[in-house]
């Protein structure tokens, strides 16, 4: 028999070796009981066999816990079952453990026995797949269960079933256990056990487990009454215990006599309420707290340890280690023990909080008798835990970027929940820690940022609620995004660039004011769109949204239309300085709401006289056709600028039909629907309407491209001209007479028996100059049928195989002379695609030349890039087949590379090869003369020049020098001789400067000097020209000889001006002519070099704006002494069109550099005749018909100043100003009349609702603009309503309004055009006229608030945005910051009391708040802090909250009630007058009356508030005392 151990002692279990958390033993399923089974089956689950979780250590029970983690088992029922349950004929079969549920033996029930207890659990938690279903064996040697990967991170393909060895059955003979079985009919209850029940259990009970009783079923134990026989219970059954005292009579006639009474119910009301404080008096608890901290112990190492692993252990009561902790661990060691000691969360922050209370109360004793709010305290209480958060950010860096370390992912995952526990618990400092991430996430590399990405996550909520961090997370966010989506292994980081749009869509609908940051917006705008779907309409409507909020933060101007049209025209006139952008477009496109006002901007910009060139014709025609994708009608806008503006100019005119032309060619204007508008304004009846100078409207009907139309639309256009007595027919006559002329110049066949036929062909000049005058419906022909002509031949040569007679260069100058006397460019265009592709090396050259000389033209059609790269290709096909034939080629394409954009690389590789091949590549002195040209000098001069270039070696300065001379010498004797000799000698100088290019110019410049006074020499004209033909001259040192420098000579007197030495060989004015009119064909220099010689000059004006106006000031001064010296013969000053085209060179530099021109043309000069020339020349330009007689005011500056106008109005008003001598004592006294003279004429202008001249207030000088913006802010800032002085009732409103927005636009203008760092601060004024508007809104008054609302306050909170810039990050610009955020904050809220169905303030609410964003972003801490305070009333508001980055704590507003007992006692039971009135306010039990108290400030001390007791148990042993919740027992 065996031997049983007393009853009540838990069987001893035998020691096994535990090889996993997961596994435990069971006994086999058929020891379990009949009792057991059916409650396993039909009874809920002991609430001692609780499931413990990854996150439920600390609140398991301890024995429960170190079973769970140690492996062993508790079981219930009979002794004898735990004796069988060790029996090893019973135990089961190594191998047969399977984690499948299909493993399940049919045979056997499958009962809660095969399940693994709940107490088993591994310590995964919910980490673990799933729990096994079946019996499992403890195999010492078998592999640790793994968990199932989780679906977040990465998809598991199908799981394998593993193989299941199942044993045979055999009979089992043994007897089977007498088991009680339960009846169903018994009814259950549960049971409350005592603790130490709980943890020892009832392993020796009969039965079903102790948390579940059964009433009246008392199984026979021997210890039980029922189990005690005797004669009354075999007679009479068993009984319970009778009742003491039966009760014969009824209480009722009693109780309703009594209840019936007036006062029964106060009485029972008081009898039960003294039963009630009697029941609440016995458990309240009085004991003072007994809590005390553990306290730090200085402790071995070992002991250490042992320690740490009794805290890691679940299963240990922290109450047991909550004595003393060890000393030495704290910040980032503690942090490390609880990594590596997998200690469980809460645990590790309950020991976080014993350290940092110990930290704590250490530096308080060491303050001695300090108060704990003092400052010195508050702050070394504050930078512990700086620190603390210090050493938290390091950990969590360390683990999440530690990728090599062992068990990574399993450590990660414990230190960010960990951090973010600490975090969650504010047992960090969360301002610091929030600014780690940020600045982390901002600076991470691309290798770092998937784990940055997946903490900022974490913490996503709380970033994004506060301004400070939530614009600079989006920021960053997007700055990333930017950055990879643009990298060139974005393929390979395709899932971070998905991941990443996804938080940004994700941003957009969640979070849009975090985008809202004008400084940002522009850079990423773009990125964003291209992040968002293009069919998500719910996403690009909140994007547009946000660009809206961001553009009304710009200072840029983009409120008033004046601002917009003057935006749009300075867009515009960067495409007559550099090629037009691929996306001019649609930037212009987005500059303004009003698409109307727009185009028609546009139009008058197309059609200014104050605009040369045609580029302007081009970049208007390609606006016009991609605004047309979005919904522009180009007819409507053409005919209803046609019926606003007369076009009395020609030149206007003939502009307008040009552009007119271009979109009938492109589809995008109706002729019919411009017939039908003549015919409704009454048609052609007048013969004069369709003369060349009749008016534009009839006029266009003539100028139609005819070759562009329909049949019908000819006939209806013959049939409105035929009223007009206009013929078509003649039309067509001279159109095909024309062509006709245009056959025979190129060398086509044309019908003799043609009457249309000429007998003789004209020269080109004739024919050129005849298309030039000619009708733009001529012109649109002869453009159309050369490129038909052209591009047929090309096609049939390409189908040929390049075979058939290729097109010479003498016939391409003729086409392209034709064309550009047509001024087809588009025609144009057509045929140098269709020639690039076959054409020889010379007429390759010549395309590249064209392309050069009109880049802007043909930038504006989308073609320059195309043609440069089938240019760049072909050079590499005619290098391999030429060799050194290919330099023709090369040099245009090396002019022309650093003019295309984006080929910075390819220019500079071009340009090596051209140095290359001209060192490599000897010239052909002979050619195009005879080998015996040069005499025997000649020869050996040249020989001796080609071999220096040929051996490599450099020339010292003496060889260079006596080269040069001898060259120069020779080229003066041949100047007026022999053309050919001229050429040669040039070409030698060419071949010279390739030694020494910087000595080579120091010569050249010395000779130019010499030049420059010699009177024995031919023009200017003919000598330079083709010197800088071939290279051997540049502009830029031609234009060094004509700078005048002051010289001092021996005896101390100085050199007299340079125009007194010139004057007689007219240098200064021929040097001007070089670089203005273009060069006639004289024999000398061949039509190739005269192209590109008209490509040099255009260059030089772009390069050389301040040389050139320079030398427009001493060609001046040399003709006007020259005139005063009586020498007025052949002055080339004197022609008419010379000074046309000087003018029309000022006109060039003023657009490109108006301010610059004004400067250069403002310095003094001894001359009044230079004075006055410059002058008029200025006046011309503003007005064409003025003459030296015309005088302008500032008055009538201010007048003819518009958006076109602007430019030349600027240059006439700094002249104007700086006009006078401002040498002298009364020097200021006349500046100070000038500018009040200017500021009285602002002031007319402004009443007059002329603002068009604000554009040119930013040129002017500093103090001028200041004194003027200052009079227009005090202007505007008088003009603005208070409750003190409202507005004036006698001046109309509307009035008003115009005169302030007139105002504000001064202001606009001055700001934006005024540098951002010397611009003054802004008037302090204007936080108080804020505060007054508020102080309007705050009274409530309905007619007062309405004009604020809808007029006074957008104008004033425009004001603001346009000074927010400049307000640096000084004391007093924080201190006007400050203010205007307070009265912003108050605004908003009495805004949202105003909204209701008669007013609507959401949109005005949002700009004040998109304003306080703006200004809260530059404003320093200590004043963010006072505006806290400030405001910490309202800051229950949550957009403040944001605004301000105030994230309050929740202890910080815990108040300590302090009640009086005696008036709480009456309150409470009525003892005051004999008991409480029900009737009375506040009388009765909960009847709401208010008890007098007193509160006082609550020291929440955060970090004390432990999870455990203290190991003094007690009543009041928690952290936080329970007298403060009135806590009672029960």
């Amino acid at each position: 028999m065996t031997s049983r151990p007393p009853l009540g002692v838990q069987q001893r279990q035998p020691q096994r070796k535990v090889s996993g958390p997961g596994l435990s033993q069971r006994p086999p399923a058929h020891q379990r009981t009949l009792s057991q089974q059916y409650a396993q089956q039909y009874i809920p689950p002991s609430p001692i066999r609780k499931e413990t979780t990854f996150h439920d250590y600390g609140s398991s029970d301890s024995g429960d816990g170190a079973q769970a983690r140690y492996g062993t088992q508790r079981r219930g029922g009979s002794r004898l079952k735990l004796e069988l349950s060790h029996d090893p004929a019973d135990a089961i079969a190594p191998g047969s453990f399977s984690e499948s549920p299909n493993a399940i033996e049919s045979s056997k029930p499958f009962t809660p026995s095969r399940m693994m207890p709940m107490t088993d659990m591994s310590d995964l938690g919910d980490m673990s797949p799933h729990i096994s279903t079946r019996a499992q064996t403890l195999d010492p040697d078998a592999p640790l269960p793994m968990p199932q990967r989780r679906q977040r991170f990465m998809a598991e393909g199908p799981r394998q079933k593993p193989t299941v060895v199942t044993p045979a059955p055999r009979k089992d003979t043994r007897p089977k256990p007498y088991t009680v079985e339960i009846p169903a009919a018994a009814p259950r209850y549960y049971m409350q056990l005592k603790a130490e029940g709980r943890a020892s259990g009832v392993a020796g009970a009969l039965g079903p487990p102790p948390s579940v009783g059964y009433a009246d079923f008392f199984p026979w134990a021997g210890n039980h009454p029922e189990d005690q026989f005797s004669e009354n219970a075999i007679r009479q059954g068993f009984y319970d215990k009778a009742a003491g005292q039966q009760e014969t009579n009824t209480a009722k006639p009693t109780l309703v006599n009594a209840l019936r009474h007036k006062n029964s119910l106060g009485a029972l009301s008081h009898i039960f309420t003294n039963i009630l404080d009697k029941r609440r008096q016995a458990g309240q608890i009085t004991a003072p707290s007994s809590f005390r901290l553990p306290l730090r112990l200085m402790v071995t190492e070992t002991k250490k340890e042992m320690w740490l692993k009794d805290v890691a252990n679940p299963g240990i009561s922290l109450r047991k280690q909550s004595r003393s902790i060890p000393h030495g661990i704290r910040g980032k060691v503690l942090l490390d023990q609880c990594l590596n000691k997998n200690m469980p969360t809460d645990r590790a922050v309950w020991l976080a909080r014993c350290v940092g209370a110990n930290e704590l109360r250490a530096f308080r004793r060491s303050r001695g008798n300090a108060p704990i709010s003092s400052t010195a305290i508050m702050g070394g209480e504050g930078k512990w835990i700086k620190d603390w958060t210090l050493s938290v950010e390091q950990f969590v860096e360390t683990v999440i970027f530690g990728f090599e370390a062992d068990e990574w992912k399993s450590k990660v995952n414990y230190a960010i929940r960990l951090a973010t526990q600490l975090y969650a618990e504010y047992l960090l400092d969360r301002e610091h820690y929030m600014e780690w991430l940020v600045s982390s996430f901002e600076n991470s590399h691309q290798s770092k940022l998937p784990m940055w990405v997946l903490l900022i996550q974490i913490y996503w909520k709380d970033l994004l609620r506060l301004r400070k961090y939530g614009r600079r997370l989006v920021t960053a966010l997007t700055s990333h995004y930017h950055l990879i989506s643009n990298h060139v292994d974005k393929d390979i980081l395709q899932p971070l660039i998905s991941r990443l749009s996804a938080l940004l869509n994700t941003l957009i609908l969640c979070s849009p004011e975090n985008f809202v940051s004008p400084t940002i917006w522009p850079k990423y705008r773009d990125t964003l769109r291209a992040c968002l779907a293009p069919n998500d309409e719910t996403r690009q409507k909140t994007l547009s949204v946000i660009g809206h909020r961001n553009d009304q933060l710009q200072a840029s101007g983009n409120r008033s239309q004046p601002a917009t049209r003057h935006i749009l025209v300075s867009w515009l006139d960067r495409t007559l300085q550099v090629p037009m952008r691929d996306d001019m477009s649609k930037e212009c496109w987005n500059i303004s709401r009003d698409k109307t006002a727009l185009v028609k901007a546009l139009l008058e910009w197309c059609t200014s006289p104050y605009r040369p060139g045609l580029a302007k014709v081009y970049v208007t025609s390609r606006m016009l056709t991609q605004w047309s994708a979005l919904g522009v009608d180009a007819t409507t806008a053409v005919l209803e600028f046609l019926d606003t503006d007369p076009l009395d100019d020609q030149d206007r005119k003939r502009t307008l039909y040009h552009l007119v032309c271009e979109l009938v060619r492109a589809g995008l204007f109706s002729v019919s629907l411009y017939v039908q508008w003549l015919m409704a304004r009454g048609g052609l009846t007048d013969p004069r309407d369709v003369l060349p100078d009749g008016p534009g409207a009839t006029r266009l009907l003539v100028e139609l491209p005819t070759h562009c139309l329909t049949q019908s639309q000819l006939t209806l256009r013959a049939g409105q001209l035929r009223r007009a007595s206009f013929s078509v027919a003649d039309e067509a006559r001279d159109e095909e007479f024309a062509i006709n002329h245009v056959r025979l110049l190129l060398g086509f066949s044309v019908d003799p028996a043609d009457p249309l036929c000429p007998r003789k062909a004209w020269q080109l000049s004739k024919l050129s100059k005849r298309i030039r005058i000619s009708s733009r419906a001529l012109k649109t022909e002869i453009g159309h049928w050369l490129r038909i002509t052209l591009t047929s031949e090309a096609g049939q040569r390409i189908k040929e195989g390049n075979r058939g007679a290729e097109i010479s260069p003498a016939m391409f100058h003729s086409v392209r002379a034709l064309l550009e006397a047509a001024e087809d460019f588009a025609m144009l265009a057509d045929i140098l695609k269709a020639l690039s592709n076959h054409a020889n090396v010379d007429v390759l050259a010549a395309i590249a030349d064209t392309i050069n000389r009109h880049l802007f033209i043909f930038a504006a059609l989308g073609a320059a890039k195309s043609l440069f790269a089938s240019l760049h290709r072909r050079l590499r096909d005619v290098v391999q087949d030429q060799g050194p034939g290919a330099r023709p080629l090369l040099a245009s394409l090396a002019s022309l590379a650093p003019r295309i954009p984006g080929m910075v690389d390819v220019a500079k590789q071009l340009k090596a090869d051209l140095a290359l091949s001209d060192r490599h590549n000897s010239v052909d002195v002979c050619s195009p003369v005879s080998d015996n040209m040069l005499q025997d000098d000649d020869s050996d001069l040249h020989e001796e020049i080609e071999k220096l270039l040929a051996s490599g070696t450099s020339l010292d300065k003496p060889t260079m020098d006596r080269l040069f001379g001898t060259v120069v010498q020779r080229l003066q004797m041949y100047w007026t001789k022999l053309n050919d000799k001229q050429r040669i000698y040039s070409a030698l100088l060419s071949r010279l400067r390739i030694f020494d290019a910087q000595n080579f110019d120091a010569l050249m410049t010395k000779w130019l000097f010499y030049l420059r006074t010699n009177n024995n020499r031919p023009s200017i004209l003919r000598i330079f020209p083709l010197l800088v033909s071939v290279g051997a001259l540049s502009m830029s040192t031609i234009l060094a000889t004509t700078s005048e420098t002051p010289v001092t000579t021996a005896a101390g007197n100085s050199r007299p001006p340079i125009v007194h030495m010139t004057y007689r060989t007219r240098y200064m004015q021929d040097i001007l002519l070089l670089f203005m009119s273009p060069l006639k064909e004289d024999g000398l220099m061949s039509p190739d070099e005269c192209y590109r010689f008209s490509i040099v000059q255009d260059q030089a004006m772009r390069e050389n704006p301040k040389e050139l106006l320079s030398l427009i000031r001493l060609a001046l001064a040399e003709y006007s002494y020259a005139r005063s010296q009586n020498e007025s013969e052949v002055l080339p000053l004197n022609d008419q069109d010379t000074q046309a085209r000087v003018l029309e060179l000022i006109k060039r530099l003023v657009l490109k550099d108006a301010t610059g021109v004004a400067r250069a043309l403002a310095v003094k000069s001894p001359d009044a005749h230079v004075s006055s020339w410059i002058d008029f020349m200025t006046t011309k330009l503003l007005i064409p018909t003025a003459d030296t007689q015309t005088h302008v005011t500032f008055e009538r500056v201010l007048e003819l100043t518009n958006e076109f106008t602007l430019p030349f109005c600027q240059v006439k008003l700094l002249l104007s100003l700086s006009s006078n001598d401002q040498s002298g004592s009364d020097a200021t006294g006349r500046q100070q009349s000038h500018v009040e003279l200017f500021a009285n004429a602002m002031d007319k202008a402004i009443d007059a609702k002329n603002i068009s001249w604000t554009g040119m207030l930013s040129c002017l000088s500093p103090d001028i603009t200041h004194h003027l913006k200052a009079r227009a802010q005090s202007r505007f800032l008088e003009m603005l309503p208070s409750v003190r002085n409202p507005t004036p009732s006698d001046i109309p409103m509307d009035q008003n309004l115009q005169m302030a927005e007139n105002l504000l636009s001064v202001i606009d203008a001055i700001i934006r055009g005024s540098p951002p760092n010397r611009q003054p601060l802004p008037p302090p004024a204007m936080a108080e006229k804020l505060a007054d508007l508020w102080e309007i809104l705050a009274s409530a008054d309905f007619d007062a608030c309405m004009p604020v609302l809808n007029h006074w306050l957008p104008l004033l909170l425009t004001f603001i945005t346009l000074h927010a810039p400049s307000l640096d990050g000084n004391k007093p610009s924080n201190e006007v910051r400050a203010r205007i955020l307070i009265v912003c904050a108050g605004m908003m809220q009495d805004l949202d009391a105003l909204h209701g169905p008669d007013m609507d303030t959401r949109a005005l609410s949002s700009r004040i708040f998109d304003l306080s964003c703006l200004f809260v972003d530059s404003l320093t801490e200590d004043f963010r802090m006072l505006c806290i305070r400030a405001l910490k009333n309202t800051t229950a508001d949550s957009r403040l909250r944001y605004i301000f980055s105030f994230q309050a704590d929740p202890s910080d507003n815990l108040m300590l009630s302090h009640k009086d007992k005696t008036q709480l006692q009456r309150a409470a039971f009525g003892l005051a007058g004999g008991g409480l009135d029900p009737r009375q306010p506040g009388g009765g039990l909960g009847g709401g009356g208010q008890v007098p108290e007193r509160l006082t400030v609550f020291q929440f001390r955060r970090w004390e508030l432990l999870s455990e007791s203290t190991p003094n148990i007690g009543e009041n042993d928690t952290a936080l005392s329970l007298l403060l919740f009135d806590a009672r027992t029960l």
